[in-house]
This record gives C-alpha cells, structure tokens and sequence, in this order.
C-alpha cells in the first residue's frame, strides 16, 4: 500500500514540462533509476519510491494504457510506502519539496 505525494504546477494543471527535462533532473540530480518512460524509482531505507510524470486534465485526473510516446507531462505523483521509517519518509519530503522548487510547482496538501 503506497500513500501519494502529488506535484503540480497550478490549480488547473495549466503549465507542462517536457518528460526528457524531468528524466534528466530525476535520474541526473536525485540519482533515481529510469524503470521506464515517465516511471522512476530509488531506494531508501530499504523501501523502494516510485515516481510518476503524469499527464492530467484540468482537474488533475488522469487514465492511461501506457506512458510511451507521452512528450510533456503536468502531475508528478510520489509513491511512498505506509511503512516507510520516519528518518525515510522525511527524505522523501525532501525530495518531493526539491522537485517543486525545481520546476517552481506545487505540492498538494490534502
């Protein structure tokens, strides 16, 4: 069971981001591994994150098959396992608060 970090540009989802630029900061920067196109993931503390670039409508919904031949995408989602450790999951925070700056998105708070 994973809880979900989401990163956004704005209340719409009106702002995009090519998927190479986002492959070159996740896998360059944050040293996550590239699974497959728009899917990455990294260890830590023994738990494995998962990272999605996900294109969404206006209201942040999103339903696909698959993620190949996506160019540019407006949702990232952050899969963080329930039971992850504490010093873990504040890594993780501070991933998803080092992405969001990056791409000077926003995290969602609910």
């Amino acid at each position: 069971m994973y809880d979900f970090i989401s990163i956004y540009s704005d209340t719409l989802h009106s702002k995009y981001i090519r998927t190479e630029v986002l492959e070159k900061y996740l896998v360059s920067n944050l040293k996550f591994n590239k699974e497959s196109n728009l899917n990455f993931f990294k260890e830590i503390g023994g738990e494995i994150i998962k990272i999605n670039g996900i294109p969404a409508n206006s209201r942040g919904n999103y339903a696909y098959d698959s993620l190949e031949g996506v160019e540019e995408i407006n949702l990232i989602e952050i899969a963080v396992p329930w039971k992850i450790e504490d010093d873990s999951k504040k890594e993780v925070i501070d991933i998803a608060s080092a992405v969001a700056k990056h791409f000077l998105w926003m995290i969602d708070e609910s």
